[in-house]
């Protein structure tokens, strides 16, 4: 029995304890009882006491005691609903949430962000968390509640087959919990996987869990199978959504990254820009072994060139001879600092540095020449592309813009500029030496600008405007049965 009910019980104890009190008093007729006598050690305080008592309420009092008890069953229901609400965080007219279970969910929620390193609470995320779990569980009652109220229970097949999965998966955890914690701690596996069922039944995971989340679940299909059974969509809300798309599409692929990363990621394209070349390689790419070489050497070559932008910018010595006079005066007793380098020698480790770099490249170009010519001689591009290259490209290639500009932050300007060199469709660049070892580009054709003609991605919009629908359409009887149930949400309870 809950709190709610054994209290409701004690009122109604209390007001059948309170009727003999207002029991009419015996009819005019009833005959005479004869009196006795009095006894004549009878104070006459006590008589008058005694017939006070014996005396029957008029019509005034009983209503003025009714309405006393009235007030007192009042105030103690009032004291009851108001302790009740404490005690969940929904209610609606066919069901209510209870605390301990907003509770738990919302405990199990917060320990998934903190997994992924957010303390719900750092962030000033807990109430809005609250809210999300008191709205998700009472969601989920309504529509468990309207699945008994439309007739969308679990056949008997289902109960019979959750019945099974949830022994198996709750035995499932009790074997994986005692192999992974408990093996080695008990002389009998029998002792041990007794233990592990006790350690998960106390984190609540037991029988019982696992066949309310499966009836749960099926519950919550039915209802939105039944919702949802009878949605279609026109053709005119096809076109409708298709012209949303590539608006949308053509304000996004404004930024050329954002184009040329959607068109190499198999994302269904709605609005093409101006100015794009579609371009295919084959990638002949660096070792680990030489890619480090190469890193290590690109870092020392900034770091030489910016030593000699330096260099190029400081004083000829003559036109600083006084002032280094002065200051050295001024500074005798400073410590002496690192004269710079003379350009000639800054320029020879350039040289050097460089040098080492076309040796890297210099390993890659046989596998280079001896596609190119290859391809000079009548070999498929795509099949030359399938058995040379290290680069995963995507079936579709690369989408680069003939605005070199537009291009570089998807590509190393390398890549760039080499896609754009080539002057016709067809053609096959020249070996481009890029950050990842050596390219050879080729020009696959020229990417047809606006938008998408619609015949070409109709079953794609359909599909998604229908599923669009159907999630609305779902989304918009949950708010009605929410009105019409008179849903309530305590979010508060849960702080």
């Amino acid at each position: 029995m809950t709190l709610k009910r054994l209290l409701c019980a004690l009122l109604c104890a209390l007001m059948i304890a309170s009727v003999p009190a207002l029991a009419e008093e015996p009819a005019a007729e009833t005959a005479p009882v004869e009196e006795a006598a009095p006894a004549e050690e009878t104070a006459p305080a006590e008589e008058a006491a005694e017939e006070a008592a014996e005396a029957p309420l008029t019509e005034e009092e009983k209503d003025a005691r009714i309405a006393e008890l009235e007030a007192q069953v009042a105030e103690l229901q009032a004291q009851v609903e108001a302790y009740h609400l404490k005690e969940i965080v929904a209610s609606f007219d066919g069901g209510e949430v209870p605390l301990e279970e907003a509770e738990v969910f919302y405990e199990n929620s917060a320990n998934q962000y903190a997994q992924m390193g957010i303390d719900v609470v750092a962030y000033g995320m807990d109430g809005m968390l609250r809210e999300a779990v008191v709205e998700t569980l009472a969601e989920e009652a309504i529509v468990q509640y309207m699945a008994g109220q439309l007739g969308l229970g679990l056949t008997e097949e289902q109960q019979a087959q959750f019945a099974e999965e949830a022994q198996q998966a709750y035995e499932g955890l009790v074997d994986s919990y005692y192999q992974t914690y408990l093996a080695n701690q008990y002389e009998s596996e029998e002792e041990g996987l007794a233990a592990a069922a006790q350690a998960v039944i106390e984190m609540g995971y037991d029988y019982d869990y696992y066949l309310e989340a499966l009836t749960d679940n099926q519950l919550i299909s039915n209802v939105y199978d039944y919702v949802t059974k009878d949605v279609t969509v026109s053709e005119e809300e096809i076109e409708a959504a298709y012209d949303g798309y590539v608006a949308d599409d053509e304000a996004t692929y404004a930024d050329p990254y954002q184009f040329e990363n959607a068109f190499s990621s198999d994302t269904t394209i709605y609005y093409t820009p101006e100015g794009y070349r579609n371009v295919k390689h084959i990638l002949f790419k660096f070792s680990d072994e030489q890619a480090a070489s190469y890193d290590e050497l690109t870092t020392r070559l900034a770091d030489l060139e910016a030593e000699q932008i330096a260099a190029a910018a400081t004083p000829a010595p003559e036109a600083t001879e006084a002032a280094e006079t002065a200051e050295a005066e001024a500074t005798a007793e400073a410590e002496p600092t690192e004269a710079p380098r003379a350009a000639s020698e800054i320029e020879a480790d350039i040289a050097e540095v460089n040098a080492e770099i076309d040796a890297l490249y210099a390993e890659l170009m046989p596998e280079a020449e001896a596609a190119i010519e290859r391809f000079n001689a009548g070999e498929d591009i795509d099949a030359l592309i399938a058995e040379l290259s290290d680069d995963n490209m995507p079936e579709t290639g690369y989408a680069v813009s003939e605005t070199a500009e537009a291009s570089t932050q998807a590509w190393d300007p390398a890549f760039t500029e080499g896609a754009l060199s080539i002057e016709e469709v067809g053609g096959l660049s020249a070996p481009v030496r890029g950050v990842y070892g050596i390219h050879l580009i080729y020009y696959a054709g020229d990417i047809a600008a606006g938008a998408t003609p619609l015949e070409t991605v109709h079953d794609e919009v359909e599909e998604l405007t229908l599923q669009n629908k159907v999630s609305q359409t779902y989304a918009d009887q949950i708010s009605a049965w929410k009105e019409e149930l008179n849903l309530v949400t305590y979010p508060e309870n849960l702080a």
